[in-house]
């Protein structure tokens, strides 16, 4: 999905806010809001125990951060940059939610509970809780959706070759589960999930990939050796696929217009491999899809990295860095990746890196920044 340039800038230099979530001793709980035309914290609040996964809803007026050890979620007012209310997750004392989505239209909020095995949907006008839908055995830990899908999509990882996905319909919460027979391995950290744009294919990486043709209903999933030892991918708009690599792949795999038909046969327009490295990580595209980035960890040096491609099919040369972890874009001229304690902006013009945006000047050895976001995604 396109973030357009009609969504509510809140900063006051005309950008939108870049947020940041972070802990302090490994307890204590902050959201930082980050002017990215100043490069500089402007505001900092407390947003409760132990802050990881955050999304922002489509509409980009309320953020809500997760708290995985407190069962909860914090739902922050973008403009006013104040709490509005927390949320509980989960009924006993196995919760423990580890992914969130906001979805792209009908006003819900996902809550994937590995714990308890179940998505809590939650309305985001009364953040009262729809329904807990059991996903099987399976733990759930990563969303996918658009505009133009029906559905709201979940990874489940029960055991390699016994992993699945389950779609919850986006009209009246009913769930299906689907690619039980595949062999399907997720690792379960990385989002194997993609959707097309059109949203009648969704597509899963990993060791095996799968595509199904979707529609009103889920239709028989079929694999693809094509899609074998990818790991994370994006789909842009304008049809490109990314996909990241396992461990020891040194490219990336690109495709253009990879789908499905209702009869299962599989189409593609284009095919390529992009040239990467070892350890690819996180996989992120910038608000108008004008560049994709990817996090590369360390393997035989000691400097992680930023893999910075456009959508027309440049590389530009490594942003280097002595650690990397989530990752952002502001726009479609700088990125942001998390440091230990910091944040860093990318120059996406020249993959120059800029100075470091510390969270606090106080104990600042001390912080650990979980998650960075600016805008909607598609994806957990």
């Amino acid at each position: 999905m396109t973030t357009d340039m009609t969504k509510t800038k809140t900063a006051a230099s005309g950008s939108f806010y870049l947020y940041v979530d972070y802990v302090n001793y490994n307890v204590s709980g902050y959201l930082a809001f980050i002017d990215p035309e100043r490069d500089e914290v402007i505001r900092t609040i407390i947003v409760g125990f132990d802050p990881g996964p955050m999304c922002i809803d489509v509409d980009e007026k309320m953020l809500y951060v997760l708290s995985s050890l407190g069962s909860s979620v914090t739902v922050v007012d973008t403009k006013t940059m104040k709490v509005t209310t927390s949320l509980h997750v989960g009924q006993g004392n196995a919760s423990y939610p580890v992914a969130i989505f906001a979805s792209p239209v009908g006003g819900k909020l996902y809550i994937a509970d590995s714990g308890e095995k179940t998505v809590v949907i939650i309305n985001t006008l009364t953040n009262a809780i729809i329904k807990d839908v059991d996903v099987g055995p399976g733990k759930p830990f990563a969303f996918a959706s658009n505009k133009n899908s029906n559905f709201v999509y979940v990874a489940c990882k029960v055991a390699d070759g016994e992993d699945y996905v389950v779609a919850i319909s986006l009209k009246d919460d009913s769930a299906y589960a689907y690619g039980k027979e595949m062999g399907l391995t997720f690792d379960g950290t990385h989002n194997p999930l993609v959707v097309h744009p059109d949203g009648h294919t969704q597509i899963t990486l990993g060791t095996t990939g799968m595509l199904v043709h979707t529609d009103d209903k889920i239709g028989k999933p079929v694999t693809s050796s094509l899609l074998d030892d990818t790991v994370s991918g994006v789909y842009l708009d304008n049809k490109m696929l990314l996909c990241t690599m396992d461990a020891g792949k040194k490219y990336l795999k690109r495709f253009t217009d990879l789908a499905v038909d209702k009869e299962g046969h599989i189409t593609y327009d284009d095919f390529i491999d992009v040239p990467s490295f070892e350890s690819q990580d996180v996989i992120r595209y910038s608000r108008m899809q004008g560049f994709i980035c990817i996090t590369i960890q360390p393997t035989t040096t000691p400097l992680a990295a930023v893999q910075i491609y456009t959508s027309t099919g440049i590389n530009f040369p490594l942003a280097r860095f002595p650690h990397v972890g989530d990752l952002a874009f502001s726009s479609d001229t700088k990125a942001y990746v998390a440091l230990i304690n910091s944040i860093c902006p990318i120059d996406l013009n020249t993959a120059r890196v800029l100075p470091e945006i510390p969270m606090s000047p106080i104990n600042k050895d001390t912080n650990q920044v979980r998650s960075i976001v600016c805008g909607y995604r598609n994806q957990s």
